[in-house]
Formats: C-alpha cells, sequence, structure tokens
C-alpha cells in the first residue's frame, strides 16, 4: 500500500481535526468538513504520474483529485484527542446550550472558530467543550447606536442589569465593583462610576433607571462592547472538559466565576489550553477532582482562579493583572483564592501583576503544596497562607510583591498568616528596593467557633535565600494577640504580645537561611523589636545556623513562560 495513504489514515484515527484542507499546485484549496468524509482512499503507487485521491462522501457521492496537482494536505484545528462517535460541531450563532440539552452525557462539542456571543452553557455530565483554533465564548453586545447629550455619548436601550452584592465589598472610588455590567472600548474596561457627572475619559456611568450607557470617548473607530451574559458555563455536572477556548466579557457578579459559578460541587473539571479574561468576577471557580492546566487567566474584575474542595491541581498557568474592578483585596481579590480545600497542588504557574495576593489559600485548607511557581510584581502578599493548616512552600520564585502595602509583615513575599504546621524551604526570595518584607509569620487571635480558635504555631522556615535590594523590608515573626486569651503572652513586660515569638508551644522556628543585603543588615522582625540585625535574631534562639552578607546580586528579570499560549510578560 501507498506510505501516503497510511499516513492519511493515522492522521485521522489519530487528531481531532474539524476540515480536511487540499491545497493544490494552482494555489486553489478544496476544504471538506470531516463529518462529510466516509473514506478516502488512493491508486496503488506505480511508475506513472495518474495516481488519484478519492475522497468518499456520507452521502454516496464522491471526489476525484489526480496526486499530481495536490500540493499538500492539511486538516484545521488539529489538536491531541481522537474524536469520538458522539462529536458534535457547533458553529457561531447557534444556540450552543439548546445542542448540550439535546445531546446525550458523554457529547464532545467542537465549537467552530468564530465569536459565540452571549451563550450561557449547563453542561451535562461527561461533556467536552473543545474549542477550534480562534472560538471565542463572548458574554458582550457590540453596541453600534450612539446619541450625545451634554457634551457626553450614551448608548440607548440598555435592559440588562444582573444581580449584585452590596457595595462594601468595594475599595474606596471604585464603589460600582459590585455591578456585574462592563464597558469596553477596544477591549479595555472602562472604569464604572457612581454618578453621570464623574463621567470622563476612560470612565462611563450606567443610568440603570433610564436604561443608558453614559461614556466620554468619541466610539467612532472603535468596538465598543458591553457585557450581557451572566455566566459561560455552570458547574453543575460532573467529570466536564473545557480546552482551548477564549472565554471573555462574561457578566459575572463578583464572587463567582465566568467559568464554574459559585461553590462546585461536581467532581473532576478538567480546564486546559484556555484563555480566560475581561470577566466582571472571578475567571474561573473550580471544584474538587479537577484540574486547571496551561491557561492563561488575565485581567479579570475580581480574581483570577478560586477553588473549593479536595484534590485540586493548579498547574502551569499564567495568572495575571487580576482585579481589574478594585474589589477590597483584603476581603478577597487577587490572583488566587482557595477555601476548605484538602491536598490542593499549586504548582509551576506564574501569577503576577494582580491587584491582591499573588497565590493565596485563606481558611481551612489541608495539605497544601506550592512547589516551582513564579510570583512578582503583586500589590500585596507573594504567597499567603491564611487560617489554615499544613502547607509545604518549596521551590518558588517570589519577587517584588507587597511594595505599597508592607507595614509590619503585611506584603511578605512569602506570609504564614495566623496558620500552622507550615514548612517553607529552598525559595528564591527578592525584596524591591522600594518596598516589601521577606518571609513572615503572623500571629494573632483568630476566633472561630466552628473550627477552634486559629493561631500562628509549629511553622518552619530553613534553606531559603532571601535578597534584600534595598533599605527596606524584614523576615521574621510579628504578633499582634489580645490580652485575655489563652494564646496571648508578654514575656518582657515591655506591652506588647510575644506568644508566637516566645511560648514554647509556639514553636515557631528560622534557621539555615541565607540572607543578602543591601547594605543595611537589620533585617529582622521579631515581636515588635524592629529592625534587628541577624545576631540579635539569633539571641532570640533564630539562624542559629543562619548566614547573612552583603553579596547582593540583582536578579535577571526575564519572565517564565510556563504554557504553550501563555504569553510570560
Amino acid at each position: 500500500m501507498n506510505r501516503f495513504v497510511i499516513g492519511i489514515g493515522a492522521a485521522i484515527s489519530l487528531l481531532i481535526a474539524t476540515d480536511l484542507i487540499i491545497h493544490r499546485t494552482d494555489g486553489d484549496s478544496l476544504i471538506v468538513s470531516l463529518s462529510e468524509i466516509d473514506k478516502i482512499s488512493f491508486s496503488t503507487i506505480g511508475e506513472t504520474t495518474s495516481q488519484k485521491g478519492v475522497i468518499h462522501k456520507t452521502d454516496g457521492d464522491s471526489l476525484t483529485i489526480p496526486l499530481s496537482q495536490i500540493d499538500k494536505i492539511t486538516f484545521s484545528n488539529v489538536n491531541d484527542t481522537p474524536p469520538t462517535a458522539d462529536t458534535i460541531l457547533v458553529y457561531p450563532g447557534d444556540d450552543i446550550n439548546s445542542i448540550v440539552d439535546n445531546n446525550p452525557e458523554g457529547t464532545t462539542f467542537i465549537i467552530k472558530s468564530g465569536i459565540h456571543r452571549m451563550q450561557e452553557i449547563w453542561p451535562k455530565n461527561g461533556n467536552t467543550f473543545w474549542g477550534e483554533a480562534g472560538a471565542i465564548l463572548n458574554g458582550g453586545r457590540v453596541l453600534t447606536e450612539f446619541e450625545q447629550e451634554g457634551g457626553l455619548y450614551y448608548a440607548p436601550n440598555q435592559t440588562q442589569e444582573g444581580w449584585y452584592p452590596s457595595s462594601d465589598i468595594c475599595l474606596e472610588g471604585w464603589e460600582r465593583c459590585n455591578r456585574p455590567e462592563d464597558l469596553f472600548f477596544d477591549n479595555e474596561p472602562l472604569r464604572h462610576v457612581t454618578s453621570l457627572e464623574d463621567v470622563a475619559t476612560g470612565k462611563w456611568f450606567f443610568d440603570y433607571d433610564n436604561d443608558k450607557i453614559y461614556f466620554a470617548d468619541d466610539p467612532v473607530g472603535h468596538v465598543i462592547e458591553t457585557s450581557i451574559t451572566n455566566m459561560a458555563i455552570h458547574n453543575f455536572a460532573a467529570d466536564v472538559t473545557i480546552k482551548n477556548l477564549l472565554i471573555e466579557k462574561y457578566a459575572v457578579a463578583i464572587p463567582a466565576g465566568a467559568v464554574g459559578c459559585c461553590e462546585p460541587e461536581p467532581v473532576n473539571w478538567l480546564l486546559e489550553n484556555n484563555e480566560i479574561r475581561l470577566n466582571h468576577g472571578a475567571g474561573v471557580v473550580v471544584g474538587p477532582e479537577s484540574i486547571v492546566t496551561q491557561n492563561y487567566i488575565h485581567h479579570n474584575g475580581h480574581l483570577g482562579i478560586a477553588g473549593i474542595g479536595n484534590n485540586i491541581l493548579v498547574e502551569a498557568n499564567e495568572i495575571s493583572y487580576n482585579n481589574y474592578t478594585h474589589a477590597d483585596f483584603g476581603i478577597e481579590g487577587g490572583g488566587t483564592k482557595f477555601s476548605n480545600t484538602d491536598g490542593i497542588e499549586i504548582i509551576g504557574n506564574y501569577s503576577h501583576h494582580n491587584l491582591g495576593p499573588g497565590l493565596w489559600t485563606d481558611y481551612e485548607n489541608y495539605n497544601v503544596v506550592y512547589d516551582g511557581n513564579w510570583v512578582w510584581w503583586n500589590y500585596q502578599m507573594g504567597i499567603s497562607h491564611e487560617v489554615s493548616h499544613n502547607v509545604i512552600i518549596r521551590n518558588n520564585d517570589v519577587r517584588y510583591n507587597g511594595i505599597n502595602d508592607d507595614a509590619w509583615l503585611w506584603g511578605s513575599q512569602i506570609l504564614i498568616h495566623v496558620s500552622d504546621e507550615a514548612e517553607i524551604y529552598d525559595n528564591t526570595v527578592y525584596i524591591h528596593a522600594e518596598g516589601g518584607n521577606g518571609i513572615g509569620i503572623i500571629n494573632y487571635n483568630r476566633a472561630d467557633s466552628i473550627n477552634g480558635d486559629w493561631y500562628s504555631k509549629d511553622n518552619t522556615v530553613h534553606d531559603n535565600e532571601i535578597t534584600y535590594l534595598g533599605m527596606y523590608g524584614a523576615s521574621g515573626i510579628g504578633d499582634g494577640g489580645e490580652e485575655g486569651t489563652d494564646y496571648y503572652l508578654d514575656s518582657d513586660n515591655d506591652g506588647l504580645p510575644d506568644w508566637g515569638c516566645f511560648a514554647e508551644s509556639a514553636n515557631n522556628l528560622f534557621d539555615y537561611n541565607i540572607y543578602h543585603h543591601n547594605g543595611i543588615p537589620e533585617k529582622f522582625e521579631f515581636c515588635g523589636w524592629s529592625y534587628l540585625s541577624l545576631e540579635q535574631f539569633q539571641f532570640e534562639g533564630h539562624e542559629i545556623h543562619g548566614t547573612m552578607d552583603s553579596n547582593v546580586i540583582v536578579p535577571d528579570d526575564t519572565p517564565p513562560q510556563v504554557c504553550p499560549i501563555c504569553p510570560g510578560i
């Protein structure tokens, strides 16, 4: 048999594609949907140049092309998973959820290239949603009708108004972060203000009472979109796969996610190779036994990724520039936030430039592993483990976080925040010359009537390399415990709490770490004593085997690229 025949057959059986493309020697091409092809055959190889390829179609027709006229054969949207008998093609303009409803569990849907606007999908168990190259789920509508009033432009007849939480979730000056609708100029979200008088360049106002969207910028020559649809893909099914899609501009309310909605119960989701951006709330909310891998999750309004449940893997994602709405990151906002998990692994991600912490586990997380992440340039802490239990934080590169949010030990590159049984080792840490802290442990009273009160104890920090590039920052332990509680101690009678530093039952320890300073060696915080030298810190029983020098080497700041679609910027 012709070797070429075998190659084509293998390609069709091992790859998933939507169209067969025959490129002719005259520059023309023939495109045939694979769903229309029954089989392909070729004439036997001989010494003649008249061999032909025959495409046998499912309707009984056939196409015959001389091989001498074929330059090459390619497939559109070639990917790495074989098709199934239950594959359904979904084209722009189709009602995706209606198609899902009319097909059984376990169906694979190929989302064809193009923009699929205002689609809200409720998957069934075992569904796969596979995006062809250029496939976009867009929760917004393009605005084309504009009028002018009082020097402003407005779009009339805007009746959308989604559910929203109270405004106390927003930072001062950003009180409409709670409203899920956004306005985009050429993919840039404008700032939603609270009154018509506040509208100016880069700002907009939704007059919900009169169904008008006001803005100041001339719309001519620009694509103006407003988000309409509440959710892209809901989470009320198990064993769902979402791959190769761009998911954007959904009017998802804080704290829900454009993908995954709210507090997910179904298990075993796989999100791979997606770009998820410009959604008002979180990009993704993931549940138990799930994997989020090789996605580019950026410029979402609240969080990049949130998660609840056991045995979650978050690996090789780029998570950046999230919380453009300026939700109060002291409550929730930034790169990631995970709660009530057991066995979560956060591995090899690049989390950067998020308004809030870079990577954050907060409340009742057990058996957490942070391994091999790059956590750079986040507004608050780099890696924060809060009111949770045993965590391993190792092999991470954590730098330039918390520059403007570093009072006490806040703004640490790595922070153990009223938590226990942490082991932090083999991390590379850089504190920016303009601010931030190194590795910190903070203890104070966090009462919890359900799970018991929280305290920082049994935490070990060892074998890390910590470089201070300027005069600012410290590593060590801080305590803010309240007098009259079981975990309050003022061992030196200076009026400052120090249980986390001195109590034998606290059992927190720094040792075997390497520190580099840029001319100022007092780099340690110790329960109200700031700033201590290494010798003073050693006198208190820490860093007995630690070292410090002034050999500061400025690092290479070339960003990592952690996945094929991640730009690494």
